[in-house]
């Protein structure tokens, strides 16, 4: 079935494109002229060289937008690594955590996002829009930007007036409640925004029953204050979040799992005993508070205009429950143990539990300012020009009785240029970048460097389309916790060892991408292959460690190849249209094994139906077999999903007053996201979900 399916849906795409081709040719649909803002060019979609995906909420359904997570994979190409529905990492092509730098409020975005279960953490209300650029980026944003770039744009201000926005929304399978206020207003040169949000959520049900730690809790406070003259304007945009959130760790579930799926590298025969140990101890879940405040400052001169971006963040993290034997202090550097030493610190544990019963075992602060500064050179018809200079100042301090990663600082400083020629056949865009880090910790004292350069290439293919060849490099330098890790892991079952001499990352991607448009339709077809030198990753070992297997971080070269098709179109039916894309990724090291978290292929789509004051659409994902995994990962089979979601506008005292609904898994599928680390722990993902939602506007 899910074969005729996929063939169903393939000939209905290669059908309805070729018919495509016949339509009037001459007018791009309406979000080629968008606007892009994560390159400084401000050039629109259509007219960048770097190939940007742009994904407005407001063109999402009312319920999904109000979760990350849905509307990140709108976007073909990108992934989300996750630990249950709430703690989700984007994927880029294969390229996750470190490897993606997301901006939001005008900043960086940094919470410590080096851990596999630490999210995104960003409340999806008072957001506008998300961009995703697929590839190295680091010649702009520096280290990290070695996968690409997730650039949230926030709600934007009104010059005039006075607005409000009040929504409550209902998840019936976790009982989850979300509530929104937000007030937006203008006079002159000075506007305002305040949003706030709670939530509510507890644990998720599917086929096996209620999974304990998977509840979410979270309030979510923004602000921002603009002015706008003629010569300046100014942007200060303040964001706090207390969010709790579970830490699944799926008990009973692993023996099933194994059964089904084959015997996984990350789990032993003592894997279960260890479990019963557990059974007890307090639930283990994240205390997190994040506070970041941005103040961007635009000079505008005659022709030129220099912008100025300084940026804080500070923020906490709180581990409970499960991390009773965490922490490397307890080992030494080749990770060997004193029996003794072990007997007398399980006694000594034993006897204070009852005392530190409901504290933090983890508790880290980590402050970071940024300052981000370039001047745009004069536009001519021929060329601009862009230099700038980013410097991040970064400090790590453990506060609680275990440490994942140690005290340590990090001091970037990048310098950058960028141009962009405009030429009668193709545009071209060339930049270079110079970068220096230096991270200190407790006899550790290590600077990394890296030069890096981007070329792109842009042409167009008549009135109706275009192509692009982009080809970037990229640097990471590696994460504490690459570093210095030296334990073990509860959150993901094993036991860690960083390696203090570890080298930058470095890659080499070279994108091809043709997009073909009409006025009723827009066609993409992109590839990619990106060359990795001294990739970092965990290796397991066939050391044990309190039971838990040993693994290691190790460097070796690697390679991803991949691409992605999409296909949208509004029907001839003024109230129908359909939206298609595939992706493919693989990766390999060159040992020919297997890299890490490859999301399988993946098909994508989705009917519209607009009417005058309803909308409804009805979605499909498929996910093929996963088979050739990392030597730690297990198999996952193939599964279909579809979601249906919908709303409907009323009039409410003469303002908009809109119900939204969804169903998400509607037929209750029982399924293993290759993706989740739940996976690992032998936990199907979310059964289905009811979402009901109210959303008012005066």
């Amino acid at each position: 079935m899910k074969k005729i399916y996929l063939s169903a849906i393939l000939a209905l795409f290669i059908l309805q494109y070729n018919n495509s081709q016949t339509a009037n040719d001459t007018i791009a649909i309406q979000d080629l002229d968008e606007v892009i803002v994560s390159t400084p060019f401000k050039e629109t979609v259509k007219n960048n060289v770097i190939k940007v995906s742009k994904l407005r909420l407001s063109d999402l359904s009312m319920i999904n937008a109000q979760n990350f997570r849905f509307s990140l994979l709108k976007v073909p190409g990108l992934s989300v690594v996750s630990t249950g529905p709430y703690i989700s990492k984007p994927s880029i092509r294969g390229m996750y955590g470190n490897r993606v730098v997301t901006y939001v409020n005008n900043m960086r975005l940094e919470n410590q996002q080096w851990g596999d279960d630490h999210g995104l953490e960003i409340d999806a209300f008072g957001t506008e829009s998300i961009e995703v650029i697929k590839g190295p980026l680091s010649v702009l944003y520096g280290s990290d930007a070695i996968g690409g770039v997730i650039y949230i744009s926030p709600d934007s201000y009104i010059n005039d007036g006075f607005e409000v926005e009040l929504g409550s929304y209902y998840n019936s399978n976790y009982s989850g409640f979300t509530n929104n206020l937000g007030i937006k207003g203008g006079s002159g040169k000075f506007s305002y925004i305040i949003q706030g949000s709670l939530v509510d959520n507890g644990d998720f049900e599917n086929a096996d029953g209620v999974v304990e730690g998977t509840f979410f809790e979270s309030t979510d406070i923004k602000a921002g204050l603009g002015f706008n003259s003629e010569k300046f304007t100014s942007d200060l945009r303040f964001n706090h979040s207390s969010i709790k959130v579970g830490v699944p760790h799926g008990d009973e579930h692993d023996e099933d799992h194994h059964d089904e799926h084959g015997d996984d590298d990350d789990h032993d025969d003592d894997h279960d005993d260890e479990h019963d140990d557990h059974e007890d101890e307090e639930k283990s879940y994240q205390d997190l508070t994040n506070t970041m405040i941005s103040l961007k400052n635009t000079v505008l001169f005659e022709r030129s205009q220099l912008e100025i971006t300084i940026g804080y963040s500070e923020n906490n993290r709180k581990e409970f429950g499960h991390h009773d034997e965490e922490g490397h202090d307890d080992h030494d550097e080749d990770g060997d143990h004193d029996d003794d030493h072990d007997d007398d610190h399980d006694d000594d544990h034993d006897d204070d539990h009852d005392d530190h019963e409901g504290e933090a075992h983890i508790d880290m602060d980590l402050s970071t300012t940024t300052v981000d500064l370039k001047y745009i050179f004069p536009k001519n018809n021929r060329s601009e020009f862009i230099i700038g200079t980013n410097i991040v100042n970064q400090e790590n301090t453990n506060l609680g009785e275990e440490e994942l990663v140690p005290n340590a600082t990090k001091n970037d400083l990048g310098i950058y240029g960028l141009s962009h020629i405009h030429g009668e056949v193709w545009d071209v865009m060339l930049g270079f970048r110079a970068d220096f880090r230096k991270i200190k910790a407790s006899g550790f004292n290590e600077n990394y460097s890296s030069l890096n350069a981007t070329m792109g290439l842009k042409t167009d293919l008549g009135n109706s389309g275009l192509m692009r060849i982009n080809l970037s490099r990229g640097f990471r330098a590696p994460n504490l916790s690459e570093l210095f890790s030296e334990g073990i892991h509860h959150a993901t079952g094993r036991y860690e060892q960083g390696d203090k001499n570890l080298s930058n990352e470095s890659n080499l991607q070279v994108d091809f991408s043709i997009m073909t448009f009409s006025e009723k339709s827009k066609f993409e077809f992109d590839l990619f292959y990106n060359k990795i030198n001294d990739y970092i990753y965990v290796n397991p070992t066939d050391s044990y460690v309190d039971n838990y297997q040993v693994y290691k971080y190790i460097q070796e070269d690697a390679s991803l190849f991949g691409g992605e098709i999409s296909y949208k179109r509004e029907t001839p039916l003024e109230w129908l249209s359909h939206e298609t894309s595939i992706e493919f990724i693989s990766g390999k090291t060159t040992e020919r094994e297997n890299l890490p978290l490859i999301a399988p292929i993946t098909l994508n789509h989705s009917f519209g139906f607009d009417f005058n004051n309803s909308s409804l659409e009805i979605g499909a994902i498929f996910k093929g077999k996963k088979q050739n995994i990392s030597q730690f990962e297990t198999k996952t089979d193939s599964y279909l999903l579809v979601n249906v979601s919908g709303s409907h506008d009323l009039n409410l005292l003469n303002n908009n007053l809109t119900l939204g609904w969804s169903i998400n898994n509607l037929f209750d599928k029982e399924y293993y996201d290759h993706l989740s680390r739940l996976k690992n722990f032998g936990i199907h993902e979310m059964g289905r979900n009811i979402s009901v939602g109210l959303n008012y506007n005066f």
